[in-house]
């Protein structure tokens, strides 16, 4: 009798051992065999380009062919922030800074017979906001007139919140400003005529102007 309680307690602590090892390794298994996310499998794939853990931004292609994309890990929506594929090296765009989980994209185009573009484009990647900072496209004459109108761009700097300083040139009116646009998109002007090196750092813009630094806050 007392042979067959110990056989019976010895075989019910096997089936309860069982039992929990079949429990625990149930999740790990099925957290294993989870797929992969499209933003995960585009990080393993190919080189990022911003040094944030979070965000993963992606050039892929060439010259003629190519596009930016980018998504927030682990499992945000891949989102193309620039193509191009006119197969004539005319279109091309590039990324000027990350930070946080937004992008600065810089596209231009130039052609043979004179036709020129080029704009800044700040990209909140984990919703999708899409917001142009400057911009301009002409014609260029054989005389090598300027473009008439539009903005161009100088010194940039980002922040992680997604507040950007840049300089501003005004075509039409031939001045440049330096300018700062907060997370929603506010704009301010923080100083007129061009700078000479600009950074963000601490929660605070700062700038070099005619030898003097200033700064200022950043916009919220």
């Amino acid at each position: 009798m007392k042979a067959q309680r110990l056989a019976r307690i010895a075989l019910a602590a096997i089936l309860g051992l069982a039992v929990a090892i079949g429990g625990s390794a149930q999740p790990a298994a099925s957290a294993k065999g989870k797929p992969r996310s499209a933003c995960q499998k585009l990080a393993k794939r190919y080189e990022d380009v911003a040094p944030g853990r979070r965000l993963v931004t992606v050039v892929r292609g060439d010259d003629e062919t190519g596009r930016i994309s980018a998504c927030v890990l682990p499992r945000g929506r891949v989102r193309t922030l620039a193509s191009w594929d006119d197969g004539l090296s005319r279109d091309w765009a590039k990324v000027v800074a990350t930070a946080g989980t937004w992008v600065l994209v810089e596209q231009g185009h130039g052609d043979q017979y004179g036709g020129v573009s080029r704009s800044l484009t700040r990209f909140g990647v984990r919703r999708g906001q899409r917001l142009q900072l400057s911009g301009y496209g002409c014609q260029i004459g054989f005389d090598g007139h300027n473009c008439p109108d539009g903005t161009d761009f100088g010194e940039v700097a980002l922040a992680a919140s997604g507040a950007v300083a840049y300089e501003l040139s005004d075509l039409a009116a031939g001045t440049t400003m330096l300018m700062a646009v907060g997370p929603g998109g506010a704009a301010i002007k923080l100083a007129d005529g061009p700078i000479d090196e600009l950074r963000i750092a601490g929660g605070q813009i700062t700038w070099t102007q005619g030898g003097v630094a200033r700064a200022a806050p950043l916009p919220r």
